[in-house]
């Protein structure tokens, strides 16, 4: 027996609550994509349309708790430990260097914000390559790292730290046997002592502040590829740009841009990767 059907108005409601709630304006060749992933949230809610559905999302009552479970599902959530190998690279060998010459940075913590970190694989490597250069430069500073995403389901995952498949498939052996215990059967868990140093919590990136300011790191990667071009330009400008240190650094996945879509940020040149900074201010932004 086939399932339910998404019809064509029921999918224009959704795609409205998807620009609303999540700022992305989720294209008319999606609606397969949108029926599949909202298919578990009926049969989690013994729900027999898509239209029941939506009465589910728009109920005062309901909409609450089912709100961040409908975001979840809508979420694409690919990641993987090292993802963007060469961002990593220049994060170890020239952006941290750069940051710890800064005298005004000695004796205090290296902030690190990790903007729409899914299940967890982006924090946990951001660490883990900090961790090990700082050892070597003898940074006795300490290391704190703010991941959020706007899925509850992604940050309890993420809390939980256990990973295996996929998401392992780009990390050194070294890394899994200094960071992580060994579950068995190609399982391991983050360490506790990892867990220690990343705060994981449940953030809309559109809707509310920063979780934080003065991060010397932001990271937000094959993030800003599902907005348009003005609510990235919104994000970067009005949310990374004020928490961000005046010196600090921005990291967005390579397939992104920010060239002619922010006043706030330049071209950092590092490697060839999609790494900003801050531009000086001008008199146009000061006003």
């Amino acid at each position: 027996m086939s399932g339910p059907e998404l019809s064509e108005q029921t999918f224009a409601l959704f795609q409205q609550v998807i620009l609303r709630e999540m700022g992305i304006r989720m294209r008319s060749n999606k609606k397969i994509l949108v029926a599949n992933r909202l298919r578990r949230r009926l049969v989690a809610l013994n729900l027999s349309s898509y239209e029941q559905y939506y009465r589910c999302l728009t109920d005062p009552e309901r909409a609450p708790e089912e709100l961040p479970n409908f975001v979840g599902a809508i979420s694409t959530n690919e990641t993987y430990f090292f993802r963007g190998e060469n961002q990593f690279a220049a994060l170890r060998e020239q952006v941290l260097p750069a940051l710890l010459a800064a005298p005004s940075r000695r004796g205090r913590r290296l902030q690190v914000w990790s903007a729409g970190s899914s299940s967890g694989e982006e924090p946990y490597t951001i660490y883990m390559v900090a961790e090990e250069a700082l050892r070597a430069l003898g940074w006795t500073g300490g290391l704190a790292i703010t991941a959020t995403d706007i899925s509850r389901e992604m940050i309890a995952a993420a809390r939980q730290g256990e990973y295996e498949g996929r998401s392992l498939r780009a990390i050194a052996p070294r890394y899994l046997q200094e960071y992580f215990d060994d579950l068995g059967g190609g399982r391991h868990r983050v360490q506790e002592r990892v867990k220690d140093h990343v705060h994981f919590q449940v953030h809309n990136l559109l809707r509310d502040e920063p979780p934080g300011r003065g991060f010397d790191l932001i990271f937000c990667r094959n993030v800003l590829i599902y907005f348009d071009r003005p609510t990235q330009t919104r994000l970067v400008d009005e949310r990374f740009a004020p928490a961000l240190a005046p010196d600090g650094y921005l990291f967005i996945g390579n397939s992104e841009s920010l060239l002619g879509g922010s006043r706030r940020f330049k071209y950092a040149q590092l490697y060839r990767c999609p790494i900003y900074r801050l531009a000086a201010p001008t008199a146009e932004a000061g006003a």
